[in-house]
């Protein structure tokens, strides 16, 4: 049997997933914590050594798990998170920690760009809203804060290339991590006004070669392969940028095609067959195999990272019951958020509990998360089902806020595995919501690049049509259509209300008034 594998190294966790090259069945998986270093407030960083580590036993634990051979291996692909700075000094050994995408050390200096109209033109070439964990704006700011560290930085990677770098000893990006530099997306290309304007000119050097997504990198080194207990010279495709590789995974790949990611973050992606930015100033614009580009509505305030919280936060006594977070309390939690009716005592919550803020449907990194409508007899399930309403709204919003045309949407991501969230996501968008057997989308994308580059299929819709099984769509409930359209409003509302407040907040976190 050939076999491909997919890593998706997220953000809160790192999986390995052996997947049937024909096919995409799942034959083995494998998963550990990412572990976040916060040595200032807002500050999000990684131990680079260790997160390979945890690559490699996540690698190990599924090929076990799946009993395959290492000659049965074809190919290895890699998804990461997105944006951050994973850099190498110039001996190629790693330059402290890295710093991931959710860092906001860089919000102030976001704020100076703001006032001087960079942000505005940043959006206008890359078709992204900046948030502070861009590479544009943390290596601006470490040339202003850290120097020295600034100066000793011979490569830049990105999460994903940092573990290819390690598989095979060379230095590569490709277009899909690019797009978050962010880059000239017209061009395809990094954007020399850019480095510029943000005073970085000399980071293009820092830029590893850029390769095609799904490009081989090379063979897997001696070294590497003993590490994985897998074959030297097994090949190992660029992967994508996380985004990218959950579109590819979901199968949207043609134009109007979107999907849902119900991860840590909360993504709305549309493929689309040029590069669409607008609305302005709101959103992300990646660049997908083929030419095409993903126009991606992201509710970076959180996903499951807001039922987490809220979870955490509010149902104690069920978490006590159920022996801790556990598939039994996860289990016990959906039947009482199911028995909860919609809107239940008019409670609405905007769900940007993330320290970015949200990138759309606008973009505001003060933003953060709220619960409106409390009183002494809300319950914690009511809590919860509000959290999980609040991120649905937000899709609707996200959707609603690119302006074309979206033919089919699929979802997808942790989060989509609550029969609950999708019939509210389905009821407040009003249309059906095709679903995906593989829930890792991410890895599947990857390990589908890979299976195309060693010849398992002839090209990326082939390899598609082989190995992206869908499942039946979740049909919209019309009761919860009629009150989710009664509650819109209100949460659309409060947003606009909020707007101003969050600006005020901002400031006194910042001293002022």
């Amino acid at each position: 049997m050939t076999c491909v594998i997919g890593i998706d190294k997220g953000t809160s966790a790192t999986k390995a997933v052996v997947f049937d090259a024909g096919c995409g069945r799942v034959l083995g998986e494998a998963s550990r914590p990412t572990r976040a270093l916060h040595p200032r407030p807002g500050w999000h960083e990684e131990d680079m050594e260790a997160m390979f580590e945890g690559v490699v036993a996540c690698i190990r634990g599924a090929v076990a798990e799946a009993g395959v051979a290492p000659e049965d291996v074809a190919a290895i692909g890699v998804s990461g998170h997105m944006g951050g700075v994973w850099a190498l000094d110039a001996a190629g050994a790693p330059l402290g920690h890295a710093i991931a995408w959710p860092d906001s050390r860089a919000a102030g200096l976001l704020g100076e760009w703001e006032r001087e109209g960079l942000v505005a033109r940043i959006g206008q070439v890359s078709g992204n809203a900046p948030i502070p964990g861009v590479p544009l704006a943390l290596l601006a700011w470490l040339k202003r804060h850290e120097p020295e560290r600034y100066g000793a930085i011979g490569t830049l990677f990105f999460a994903k290339d940092y573990v290819n770098y390690r598989l095979t000893g060379r230095r590569a990006t490709d277009e899909s991590d690019l797009s978050f530099f962010p880059c000239d997306t017209r061009a395809r290309a990094l954007s020399p006004e850019l480095l510029a304007r943000a005073g970085i000119d000399e980071a293009a050097d820092m830029l590893p070669e850029v390769l095609p997504t799904g490009a081989p990198v090379g063979p897997l080194t001696a070294e590497a392969a003993d590490q994985l207990g897998l074959r030297e010279g097994t090949l190992v495709v660029s992967g994508a940028g996380d985004a990218v590789a959950a579109a590819l995974g979901a199968g949207a790949t043609a134009p109007g095609q979107a999907v849902t990611v119900i991860g840590t973050s909360f993504m709305n992606n549309l493929t689309t067959d040029r590069p669409l930015t607008e609305p302005e100033g709101v959103g992300f614009l990646f660049l997908m195999p083929g030419g095409a580009w993903q126009r991606l509505m992201a509710n970076t305030g959180g996903g499951t990272l807001c039922l987490d919280w809220a979870a955490e936060m509010f149902c104690g006594g069920l978490l006590e019951a159920e022996g801790g977070r556990g598939p039994a309390f996860f289990a016990a939690l959906e039947r009482e958020v199911a028995a909860v009716p919609p809107l239940a005592r008019g409670l609405i919550a905007h769900p940007y509990l993330n320290t970015s803020g949200m990138s759309a449907p606008r973009f505001d990194p003060a933003a953060r998360a709220s619960i409106y409508g409390l009183d002494t007899s809300t319950t914690p399930a009511e809590i919860v089902r509000a959290v999980m309403e609040g991120v649905a709204f937000s899709m609707r919003q996200c959707y609603a806020a690119l302006g074309a045309e979206v033919s089919e949407i699929r979802i997808t991501g942790g989060g989509a595995r609550s029969a609950t969230w999708r019939a509210i996501c389905a009821g407040v968008m009003d249309r059906p919501l095709r679903t995906i057997e593989t829930e890792e989308t991410g890895a599947l994308g990857v390990a589908m690049l890979g299976a195309v580059a060693a010849g398992a299929h002839a090209d990326l819709a082939a390899a598609t049509r082989a190995m992206v099984q869908t499942g039946a769509d979740e049909v919209p409930d019309p009761a919860l259509v009629a009150a989710y359209a009664r509650g819109a409003p209100l949460f659309d509302a409060l947003g606009d209300a909020l707007i101003p407040l969050w600006q005020h907040r901002a400031r006194l976190l910042e001293g002022g008034a």
